[in-house]
């Protein structure tokens, strides 16, 4: 019992390819010759040889067809490995009893279409000199098995790098009378459609007029789109993609430590008994701004950026200010006021408002001592005056 056909004949695909290799054997379709079947499918020198067909024929297949060359045995041939079948057909072939005719005449088109990959049988067709009458057998036969239809015909055609497109392709060839006699099919059949517009031209004018690198380019589409064969890797990879997502997210940028919450920001370092503002740090007598002090400030250099002091010959850092011994004062530092010096007060309007003297702490407020429920009695308070009594001016 035969093994089921890798290929179903009845599906139009293998039709298609059934109808190719049928009008390659004739004369007016031989693109590709018999030598170059046993080339291709069995290449081969006097030692060694590569088997591309029979080892997909199955023992009933193959069996009489190695019989009826006359190289083995009916009973040998249906019983022989893919290796001992291989190895007679090399011998036979080197031999000189079987030759590339006999080859071809043995393996029908329908036994090559039913078990050889049809993508194998596509590449050794497509890979021979195409001519008009087999270029008009595959687009003639591709379009009544429904292959393809008119509408994607026009929108797949085109010439002159993509210039030229659709009816624009097909009217390109065309002479004068054949554009007429094209316009007047299509008034007749009242169909304007792509299948009326194929139909008015008619393949036959569509092949001859056309030059056969178009045509060939429309067939290379159509057995992509059928999956007779695989798309190159040139037309996968120009169709559209998403774009690719990073696989790693970016870390987020960590903020200053000026702008942390809760960490003050630093200040810059000023030489000792010099403030902010340039105001020699001190009280009693010597207490106020100075002019030495400010002229001295504007001329500082900014600080450092880090806490790593500079360099030995760097002297504007804080290198060059010596700080002081225990117990020592800093050059321009005035040290706490003696006690027989006097507090000075400004008075205006006969009251004090401006001290040098440390403020007076905010008086404790005792507790109120609680009230007896019976005691309801409302009692009248003193006002005191909103006015504080005048004190007495010291000179």
């Amino acid at each position: 019992m035969v093994d089921k056909a890798r290929n179903d004949l009845s599906a139009a695909v293998p039709k298609f390819c059934l109808a190719l290799e049928e009008h390659r054997r004739t004369p007016d379709g031989r693109v590709r010759t018999s030598q170059e079947l046993l080339t291709t499918f069995f290449p081969h020198d006097e030692k060694v040889s590569t088997d591309k067909l029979f080892r997909y024929l199955p023992n009933e297949v193959r069996g009489p067809i190695v019989a009826a060359w006359g190289i083995r045995g009916i009973k040998a041939a249906l019983r022989d490995s893919d290796e001992k079948v291989q190895q007679v057909v090399h011998d036979a072939l080197v031999a000189g009893d079987v030759d590339h005719t006999a080859f071809e005449d043995g393996l029908s088109a329908e036994t090559l279409v039913r078990w050889v990959p049809l993508g194998d049988l596509w590449t050794f067709w497509r890979g021979g000199k195409l001519t008009k009458q087999a270029i008009h057998k595959a687009l003639s036969t591709a379009y009544e098995l429904y292959l393809f239809d008119a509408r994607w015909f026009l929108d797949t055609v085109q010439a002159k790098g993509g210039a030229l497109k659709g009816t624009d392709v097909l009217a390109d060839g065309l002479t004068k009378d054949d554009l007429t006699q094209w316009i007047r099919r299509i008034h007749e059949a009242g169909d304007g459609t792509p299948k009326g517009l194929v139909a008015a031209l008619g393949w036959d004018k569509i092949v001859a007029k056309t030059a056969n690198d178009v045509l060939i380019a429309v067939l290379d589409a159509m057995v992509v789109k059928v999956g007779l064969v695989v798309a190159p890797p040139a037309l996968r990879e120009s169709a559209p993609q998403l774009p690719q997502q990073p696989s790693m997210k970016p870390e987020p940028a960590v903020p200053p430590a000026a702008a942390l919450p809760g960490i003050p920001p630093k200040e810059p370092t000023l030489p000792l008994g010099v403030s902010a503002a340039g105001v020699t740090v001190g009280g009693g007598q010597g207490a106020g701004t100075t002019a030495d002090a400010t002229s001295e400030h504007s001329a500082l250099q900014p600080a450092h950026e880090t806490d790593k002091p500079p360099a030995a010959d760097d002297a504007a850092g804080w290198g060059s200010v010596v700080p002081p011994a225990p117990g020592e004062l800093a050059p321009g530092e005035v040290g706490p006021s003696s006690s027989t010096e006097q507090a000075i007060d400004v008075v205006v309007d006969d009251e004090v408002i401006i001290q040098d003297r440390a403020a007076p702490t905010a008086p404790r407020i005792r507790a109120a001592s609680p009230v007896e429920e019976d005691d309801t009695e409302i009692k009248q308070v003193p006002r005191r005056s909103e006015r504080p009594p005048v004190r007495p001016t010291r000179r």
